[in-house]
């Protein structure tokens, strides 16, 4: 048989709940619940019921309501001034009959002091006495007054009345509490609801599964109301968004990320940009995502680039790239914004890298490790060979955790704040914040808006003192991210990047392949060259005897093969190109073999492809007939094109094997004109009449 002990203040289980013991009367015990609940019963019924526990841990620490469990100084600095003053009178009151002086210390006694009654020569207790006489009080009451100012100070003497913490919480059940909280964390990811209405049912239902129906009941809807604002720093009736972003937070305390040199740490990071760029081609309105690389240690931005919708691995691979080149100067930038105005060794630095002489102010720096989330296109081949080939570390943060990427999470709404809400065609950061004419006032183009956004980190952002840079030694001086990039190369120096030709080729994605005598297939499309004729049949250099070919998603026109006789790239042509055919992307071909598969063709047939195409493209003759699909499909492919062949410029460009596309005569046209360019007299040519528009 076991025996227990029990004792006031003791805390046991009983009928599946903690209590405390609050009183023992021979053959009765008296209890209080954590609830609050107060019960009476034998001691026999207790020791002999089988849910009894003794020395169970006590439920956590709560607040007192007289604020004994906060920290006294910082309770006094809260009270009324009228609580503090009489608290110091008391006090003054003590130390006066306790020393004789009203300070405590004769050499800073007022005038007429010490009174005689208070004499230091008299016995403290006659002191004592006659001060409880002036104040009427008892001089045992004096006496604990004095001993609360000894061991307590100032705290000792404020009248706890004036102290009691307001808890709004305290008559409502813990159950009812922990139902609450249970019920706001299982909803976080539901649309928004009414407290009184939905999440009240919610909440009842649980409390019924939990404890049994009509064993708990919620409060009525105002009380129950004030609750759920009390408890929940995140509305159920908030915005999803808003509940998804708190329930992602962490349940521990924030880390930080630390870089000490540039380059150490570089997050990467892309986001719909606020901002609707428009076609004027096509007159179609167009979003817009904006893929930026920061550099932790300096607060730099390092790249960035502006995409239509679906940003591809090859983009974040030729981003990284960016990085480790210096950002030219545009003919209209002031020359303050040079690389040469940084505060750095300029001429020791420019004969390592000669490319800085018309260069930019924005740092160049070859990135060790690069932290991104779990975005498709970063996790692609593309990526890890580009980081593989110039030894950066990879890192990936954890899925829907974007405080593990603070920094660049914060600078996307410095972007907002800064730059895109004063863009024509600012579209707010979700629905809630977005004009009805947001479209009516789009009117850049999407390169109008790259260049804009260049000029914005050259111009001011790099060169914004913020708030997260301090000067070392001196926490209140911020500086600049340029500033901070030069403050860093004193003490990590300057790294080379590195600077490679053929780099755009190298990023390409792979396809291994056969060469046939009428070229190489990919992706349902053959693709030949003059170059390709020697090879075909012949077994590749490689492992699997199979040959590399490159080729860029963004646009299928073209593949991409390295001669191993020389080194050199050579382009590849699609064998059923027609003169007409634009640059093409991937989705736009996937979309033209769903529209051969309607037609109940197979997706091999080349000419069925090559007209599909053709279809899909030469919608141009007729804007008028396009519909938004058509309209966005063609902006996309443009843009696309246009980004690819500015990229494929960046090295040395590639032979093109393939003869020019024979130019077909138009039979409406009539015979050329004999003659020459140079047998014309410019000198006789009549210009033409310039409009006046302010002529009437």
């Amino acid at each position: 048989m076991n025996s227990h002990r029990l004792a006031v203040t003791d805390w046991i289980e009983f009928e599946e709940e903690r209590h405390q013991v609050a009183g023992l009367n021979g053959a009765t015990v008296r209890l209080r619940s954590e609830s609050g609940r107060i019960q009476t019963l034998m001691l026999t019924v207790l020791l002999t019921d089988t849910s009894f526990r003794a020395a169970v841990e006590p439920p956590p620490r709560t607040l007192e309501s007289d604020g004994s469990g906060l920290d006294p100084a910082g309770v006094l600095e809260g009270l009324d001034d009228t609580v503090k003053d009489a608290a110091l009178k008391l006090e003054a009151h003590l130390l006066e009959a306790m020393t004789g002086y009203r300070s405590g210390d004769p050499l800073s006694a007022t005038a007429g002091e010490p009174r005689p009654q208070y004499d230091p020569a008299l016995p403290q207790v006659a002191r004592v006495q006659a001060k409880a006489e002036e104040l009427g009080v008892s001089e045992r009451w004096l006496w604990k007054l004095w001993k609360r100012r000894t061991e307590q100070g100032l705290w000792g003497l404020v009248d706890k009345r004036k102290t009691r913490i307001r808890n709004p919480l305290k008559n409502l059940d813990a159950r009812v509490i922990q139902a609450i909280r249970d019920q706001a964390a299982a909803e976080r990811a539901d649309s928004s609801a009414t407290i009184g209405n939905r999440f009240y049912r919610r909440t009842q239902n649980r409390l019924d599964a939990d404890h049994g129906p009509d064993t708990v009941m919620l409060p009525n809807r105002d009380t129950f109301r004030r609750a759920v604002a009390y408890l929940l720093d995140t509305s159920p009736s908030a915005p999803a968004y808003q509940r998804a972003s708190a329930a992602n937070q962490p349940d521990r305390p924030f880390g930080n990320v630390i870089a000490t040199r540039p380059g150490e740490v570089v997050m990467l990071d892309t986001t719909p940009l606020d901002v609707l760029a428009y076609d004027p081609g096509t007159a179609t309105i167009i979003r817009v995502e904006l893929t930026v690389a920061l550099d932790v240690a300096t607060r730099s931005v390092l790249a960035w680039r502006l995409t239509p919708e679906g940003t591809k691995a090859i983009d974040i691979g030729l981003l990284l790239a960016d990085v480790m080149t210096p950002e030219p100067m545009r003919p209209a930038w002031a020359d303050a914004l040079r690389y040469q105005m940084l505060r750095v060794p300029y001429e020791r630095i420019l004969t390592v890298d000669e490319r800085l002489a018309e260069a930019a102010a924005r740092p160049v720096i070859c990135p060790e490790t690069l932290l991104y989330d779990h975005g498709k296109p970063y996790k692609s081949d593309v990526v890890k060979r580009a980081c593989t080939r110039w030894k950066i570390d990879l890192q990936d943060a954890r899925k829907l955790k974007p405080t593990d990427k603070p920094h660049v999470e914060r600078l996307f709404k410095t972007i907002r704040e800064q730059f895109s809400e004063h863009v024509a065609g600012y579209k707010g950061f979700n629905v809630a914040h977005r004009g009805r004419t947001a479209e009516n006032q789009a009117r850049w183009t999407i390169d109008e808006l790259t260049e804009f956004f260049a000029e914005y980190v050259i111009a001011v952002y790099q060169r914004k003192h913020h708030r997260g840079l301090s000067l070392h030694g001196f926490p209140d001086l911020h500086v600049s991210p340029n500033e901070a990039y030069a403050m860093a190369l004193g003490s990590a120096g300057f790294v080379d990047c590195p600077r490679e030709a053929n780099v755009y080729f190298e990023l390409l994605p792979i396809a291994k392949r056969v060469i046939h005598p009428y070229g190489v297939e990919l992706n349902y499309l053959t693709y030949n060259a003059e170059i390709l004729y020697r090879y075909r049949k012949a077994k590749a250099p490689y492992p699997d005897d199979l040959w590399r070919i490159r080729y860029d998603p963004r646009n299928l026109l073209h593949a991409y093969f390295l001669d191993p006789a020389d080194g050199r790239w050579h382009v590849l042509r699609w064998t059923h190109a027609l003169a007409e055919h634009q640059p093409f992307t991937d989705i736009t071909l996937r979309e033209a073999k769903q529209l051969i598969s309607l037609r109940g063709s197979s997706p091999e047939d080349q000419d069925a492809v090559a007209q599909a195409l053709a279809e899909l493209q030469n919608r141009t003759d007729a804007p008028e007939t396009w519909t938004r699909t058509d309209r966005k499909r063609h902006t996309r492919d443009e843009h696309r094109g246009t980004a690819q062949h500015r990229d494929m410029q960046r090295g040395e460009a590639p032979v093109d094997s393939h003869p020019p596309l024979a130019v077909v005569p138009d039979p409406l046209e009539g015979p050329e004109e004999p003659g020459e360019w140079g047998e014309i007299d410019l000198n006789n040519v009549t210009a033409a009449e310039v409009w006046d528009p302010n002529a009437i």
